[in-house]
């Protein structure tokens, strides 16, 4: 089964420079590895709508969307440029 996956993401702080939004990705969740394109947003200060986002913030998590196999929530991704 395929959708829309929602995900928190932060940067690793050895990682040097920022993700684009609309680059490729290769995601690890669980056992299957994929690649897909993820768009990165936050929420809005109000908290009523999500923001989109060019690139990720140095210091601070925000969502990301992409189109991949359905998973369980709390489920650890990793995502490799």
């Amino acid at each position: 089964r395929l959708g829309l996956v929602r995900c928190r993401v932060k940067g690793h702080r050895w990682h040097r420079g920022v993700l684009k939004a609309q680059d490729p990705l290769v995601f690890s969740v669980g056992w299957r590895r994929f690649q897909s394109i993820p768009i990165y947003s936050i929420e809005d200060a109000e908290g009523k709508r999500n923001r989109h986002l060019k690139y990720t913030p140095e210091h601070m998590h925000c969502s990301a969307v992409f189109y991949g196999p359905l998973c369980p929530p709390n489920t650890p991704i990793i995502a490799f440029k």
